[in-house]
């Protein structure tokens, strides 16, 4: 059975990375003295790392001759594979670095998909403005996929609707949207602002498939109001949906967001349902640890938060 205590014992210890580095300062300067000097230490400091490096080794890695030192066979074997420890601690400290100075870095992050296609993009051009050289991987999917995936530990955070608190997670409003009916300009309905739900059982209708969460908020309200619930066309995309109301082929609800471009070029109407009470509202939720690791996706999440 893996036991980490067992696993601790039995792992060779590393040489000191200072001691490595002074090994090497020796060799290149050319004695004790000039490494002191180089290396801005005593000379007993100097030679107490060298002990304790020959003490790690088992071996000694320099020997006298006459007032200088010589490397020992064992010595010069060790040189190129302590240059190569060097220039990795030197790497890592540099990389260390430039993460806490968010300059290089790379995050991974989860959406639903309308969330990924319609709601995060503003929000990552204006990270990347600030953090040009973070890389960001987005992941889009179903609301259960993608959490799937966070609770998993291959996400970093995620934005999805339709969860409920886990443990060892925050959930955090994050954006709030309201389903609407959408159908071509030239369509008799763009001639109202709101129509009556009553209307959307008599006409082909387009929606999402049984199971999203645009699915399930329309039914809802249909249950509630004693009717039907009957598409003609279901999708798994809003954009499919869109081209197919463009097409002439019937009446869309997807979320207001999704229809944006669509209204400013002037090719879709939104139209609201009309109820006597509230309207069909889409939640999206932020869902991230409560201790983020990675300082780059930290940086995200407060940005998505304020």
């Amino acid at each position: 059975m893996y036991n980490k205590g067992n696993l601790m014992k039995e792992m060779p210890k590393f040489p000191n990375p200072t001691a490595l580095s002074v090994f090497l300062a020796v060799i290149e300067e050319g004695g004790v003295g000039n490494a002191a000097l180089s290396l801005g230490v005593t000379q007993p400091a100097v030679s107490q790392h060298l002990r304790a490096l020959e003490a790690h080794v088992g071996q000694a890695l320099f020997e006298k001759q006459g007032r200088k030192l010589a490397l020992t066979q064992i010595g010069s074997a060790l040189i190129p594979e302590a240059r190569r420890a060097v220039q990795a601690l030197t790497r890592f400290h540099r990389t260390a670095e430039a993460l806490d100075r968010m300059e290089q870095g790379w995050i991974e992050a989860g959406a639903s998909s309308t969330a990924a296609t319609y709601v995060l993009p503003r929000f990552l051009m204006e990270y990347q403005r600030h953090y040009p050289k973070i890389k960001i991987n987005v992941t889009s999917g179903s609301s259960e996929s993608v959490t799937k995936r966070l609770l998993a530990g291959e996400l970093e955070f995620a934005i999805v609707e339709g969860v409920e608190h886990f443990e060892g997670y925050h959930r955090k409003l994050f954006y709030e949207d309201e389903l609407v009916i959408i159908v071509p300009t030239d369509h008799p309905w763009a001639a109202f602002e709101e129509v009556p739900p009553e209307w959307l059982t008599e006409c082909p209708l387009i929606m999402r498939q049984p199971g999203s969460v645009t699915w399930r908020v329309v039914e809802r309200m249909f249950e509630q109001l004693g009717l039907e619930l009957n598409p003609i066309i279901y999708s798994d995309n809003n954009e499919v949906t869109k081209r197919l109301v463009l097409e002439g082929a019937g009446v869309g609800i997807v979320s207001n967001v999704v229809v944006r471009i669509n209204v400013r070029v002037g090719n879709l109407k939104v139209i609201r349902v009309k109820l006597d009470e509230g309207e069909l509202r889409r939640i999206f939720w932020l869902i991230y640890p409560k201790q983020v690791s990675n300082p780059a996706a930290a940086a995200l999440i407060e940005q998505l938060l304020s």
